[in-house]
């Protein structure tokens, strides 16, 4: 409730002072890659080897795909925090 009664007009801060910590690419790249890689510790701590069974169900065609799918989402991921936060 201070917030409402300091004219904040009046105190001079420095420029970026009050930037986000994810207004960087690094830091949303870096939160990413710490999503995936827990997710997979996870999953391997969860089924052991069988939690690679997942990447040929439901039929082993789909191989390819879901690897690409663990390497694009972490960039995905990144770059859509990174744009919610710079939409502002």
């Amino acid at each position: 409730w201070l917030g409402g009664l300091v004219p904040w007009k009046l105190i001079k801060l420095p420029e970026g002072e009050l930037a986000a910590p994810t207004n960087d690419i690094n830091t949303t790249v870096a939160l990413s890659l710490l999503t995936s890689i827990s997710y997979f510790y996870a999953g391997f701590k969860e089924k052991g080897l069988g939690f690679f069974a997942r990447y040929i169900s439901p039929t082993p065609i789909f191989l390819p795909i879901n690897i690409l799918e663990d390497f694009t989402k972490p960039l995905s991921l990144s770059f859509r925090l990174f744009g919610n936060i710079l939409a502002d």
